[in-house]
């Protein structure tokens, strides 16, 4: 089931059947449908910095090696 945190507007998957009981009672969470991504959010292009923002730390540093042997 998924949830919508009405004070920050972020929405979760919850499948813990304990807490989607709690989250129901909360009258901070909504049981929303679950999320589609739009066709248009998946097109968008990354920039540089949100892409390094999604990289895990391991595979920064691989392509700074890769970078720096390329620049010897």
């Amino acid at each position: 089931m998924w949830f919508l945190n009405q004070e920050t507007g972020c929405t979760w998957e919850v499948t813990d059947q304990e807490l989607i009981l709690r989250l129901q009672a909360s009258g901070h969470y909504e049981q929303v449908e679950e999320p589609k991504q739009d066709k248009t959010e998946q097109d968008v292009p990354q920039t540089k910095a949100q892409a390094t923002k999604s990289m895990k730390r391991t595979e920064k540093e691989q392509i700074k090696e890769v970078q720096e042997t390329a620049h010897e």
